[in-house]
């Protein structure tokens, strides 16, 4: 039961199973799932915002040790729930609009697969830290990129 569930979790409800680019088909889920509890009227404050990302973030960290030591490969390619909480703290503090939504999407996307400095860095960390500690680097990455284009604009 802890290995299915461990599974179920590291992999976002098993989308990270999907052939192909299961990073890029999980931070897709994460942004629709973010629009549409945004949408159907339910307020996103900055404080349940982050204490969401912070609890998918630590669970995420237990499921894919787990998943990665049943597996024996250290950072298994089905473990998304790290794009999971990137792709979700990439909109703190910003509106939800459908501009915001897709330039989010595309930057952490950007940050997640470029890696540039110390984001490569955090890889090299053990266990489910390291599997996460990278994309979350690129979440904060985009927002940042995302509030200053706000900003000017």
């Amino acid at each position: 039961m802890k290995k299915r569930l461990s599974m179920a979790f590291a992999s976002a409800l098993y989308i990270g199973c999907i052939p192909g680019a299961p990073g890029t088909y999980a931070s897709l889920a994460a942004t629709l799932v973010f629009a549409l509890i945004y949408y159907s009227s339910f307020r996103i404050v900055p404080e349940l915002h982050l204490s969401a990302v912070g609890l998918i973030a630590i669970a995420g960290i237990l499921a894919a040790v787990q998943v990665s030591r049943d597996m024996g490969v250290e950072d298994p390619s089905c473990v998304v729930i790290d794009e999971v909480a990137g792709q979700l703290l990439t909109f703190f503090f910003l509106p939800v609009t459908p501009v915001n939504l897709i330039f989010g999407f595309v930057a952490f996307r950007v940050f997640d697969i470029w890696k540039p400095f110390p984001i490569r860095r955090l890889e090299a960390l053990k266990g489910g830290v390291g599997i996460l500690a990278d994309d979350l680097l690129a979440g904060v990455y985009a927002n940042l990129v995302l509030q200053l284009i706000y900003r000017l604009l």
